[in-house]
Parts: C-alpha cells; sequence; structure tokens
C-alpha cells in the first residue's frame, strides 16, 4: 500500500471509529472522504475569527456549498490539521507554549502573541494574481526582531501520486524577498 493511500485509509477507520459517515468530495460522488460536517473533522469547533480567517483565504476551505462538502471536511485536509493542531493554542492564550513546542523560541520566552489562519502574503501583484496564504502565522511583540512565525502545514501531499513542480520560477526570480532568508535560497 502506497503512504498516502495508508494514511487516507487510517483517517477514514478515525471517522468510523467514532461513529463519523463520511461522504464524497461530490456528496454522494467521489471517495467517501469527507464529514457531513465541518464539526466531525475537528476536535474543537471552528471559533469564529478563525473562519473568517479561512473565508477570506484563497484556497476555498470553506464555501458552503450545498452540493458539496468544503475542502476543510475531508479527514485528509491539511487545514483541518493546522485547526486542530493550533486553535486550541490561541483560544486558551497559551500561544507561547506552541510557538516553544514548534522550536520557534525557547520555553518561558512570551514573545508570540496571537495566531492567524490563512493569511495573505502579497508578493508582486503583477505577476502574481493571488498573494500566498500561509496556513499558519504566529505573531510576536513588537519589541523583538523576528516578527512572525509562519507555518505551512502538508499531511498527505506529499505523498499524494499528483506531480507537484515546486517553486515556481517566479518566485525564485524575486531577489528582494529572499534577503532575510538567503540560507534557504539555493
Amino acid at each position: 500500500m502506497k503512504a498516502y493511500e495508508y494514511i487516507l485509509a487510517k483517517q477514514v477507520q478515525w471517522a468510523l471509529n467514532r461513529g463519523i459517515k463520511l461522504i464524497g468530495s461530490k456528496g454522494r460522488r467521489g471517495r467517501p472522504a469527507y464529514t457531513f460536517t465541518l464539526e466531525q473533522n475537528l476536535f474543537e469547533p471552528l471559533e469564529p475569527d478563525v473562519r473568517k480567517c479561512f473565508e477570506k483565504g484563497d484556497g476555498g476551505e470553506i464555501i458552503g456549498s450545498q452540493d458539496s462538502p468544503d475542502k476543510i471536511q475531508a479527514v485528509h485536509s491539511s487545514s483541518a490539521l493546522s485547526v486542530n493542531i493550533f486553535q486550541y493554542w490561541q483560544k486558551i492564550d497559551q500561544v507561547p507554549l506552541i510557538a516553544s513546542a514548534c522550536g520557534f523560541c525557547r520555553k518561558g520566552n512570551n514573545i508570540s502573541k496571537k495566531i492567524v489562519f490563512e493569511h495573505k502574503y502579497p508578493i508582486d501583484e503583477k505577476k502574481f494574481r493571488f498573494a500566498p496564504n500561509i496556513d499558519v502565522v504566529i505573531h510576536n511583540s513588537d519589541s523583538v526582531k523576528v516578527k512572525l512565525f509562519a507555518i505551512e502545514c502538508k499531511f498527505t501531499e506529499a505523498y499524494s501520486l499528483q506531480r507537484h513542480q515546486g517553486i515556481k520560477p517566479e518566485y525564485i526570480g524575486l531577489n528582494e524577498i529572499w534577503n532575510d532568508i538567503p540560507a534557504i535560497y539555493y
């Protein structure tokens, strides 16, 4: 069994073990790997401010169509993964704990203040139709050099059979965006 199929099978089994019936990506059509409701795919209900973040994002994670489930309802959704991991820490006002658990800062450091989902970061409006949307952004206090930590969540994407072209050459050619992170530019 390929890794993607294995992960998907485990996620489907997770839902079935909890009595969650699944539907296809087009409701009655498609592989049954989507929950009937968004709440069934989350550990806790989506906070109103987090919902607004997803509604403003360009990924179409929450559209609210009657004909098919939202992308975030997929049991293999990276967006659901991001919410299940990070929303809780924002809710209990313990952003520094998750930031240190991710290795961004030392334990006990209180520089991290809030978490935002699907935040847009425009690069060049002439070259890019849409600004990149970062899955999770941890905002730090204004008094520190590093103002934020960006997290791109991936669940099954790395194991999918769909080909990925990598970083678009247009991004590589924008030298100014690499100034603060030269070690990544190779």
